[in-house]
């Protein structure tokens, strides 16, 4: 008999806990489509400690516990209240490096299941983190071609901007995009 990290593939059960899992991810991320996935494209975790600690090192790290205290206790109580972690069965999918969703630029990425049978419930847990700056050499070019239109277009057209209309911006904020257009239509 076929096995599989859900489980023996022949059974009926593993192919409706594969359905449930590919039906989670269908609904949560409805620009994507993950019809095509296999029971292959998941992991069994056995252990919950595993899980607690990647999300506790990669999200809920100790600058953000030290920003916002009891914020590790307060997300681990709440998930325990909505699926009961000692009831359940943890699954991670595990994307290609080029999935559109999960791979292409992603310095890390989580996904995780969180299955309790008995009550009929499942949590998605899906975190990533990306550079804050990509390199895209067709980009570069545009933004730089961008730039040199725009400097011209400064150079034909200059805009001056009247200052008494910032006179009601509170004192020591600094004007930006926002507050000149709310002040401007004041």
């Amino acid at each position: 008999m076929a096995s599989s990290p859900l489980g023996p593939i022949n059974h009926a059960s593993t192919i409706q806990l594969l359905v449930q899992l590919i039906s989670t991810m269908n609904s949560s991320l409805p620009d994507h489509d993950f019809s095509n996935l296999q029971a292959s494209d998941f992991l069994r975790v056995n252990n919950i400690d595993l899980v607690v600690n990647k999300i506790n090192d990669y999200l809920l790290n100790h600058s953000l516990e030290a920003k916002y205290h009891g914020i590790r206790k307060r997300f681990w109580d709440m998930l325990d209240s909505v699926v009961n972690l000692k009831k359940c069965d943890l699954y991670s999918f595990v994307p290609d490096d080029e999935s559109e969703v999960f791979g292409s630029g992603q310095v890390w990425t989580m996904n995780f299941f969180f299955v309790n049978k008995s009550a009929k419930k499942i949590v998605f847990f899906a975190c990533s983190a990306s550079r804050k700056f990509r390199y895209n050499p067709a980009e570069v070019i545009t933004k730089t071609l961008k730039k040199e239109v725009e400097s011209f277009e400064e150079e034909i057209f200059k805009v001056e901007v009247d200052t008494p209309m910032l006179t009601s911006m509170p004192k020591g904020q600094k004007p930006t995009a926002m507050s000149l257009s709310e002040a401007w239509l004041a």
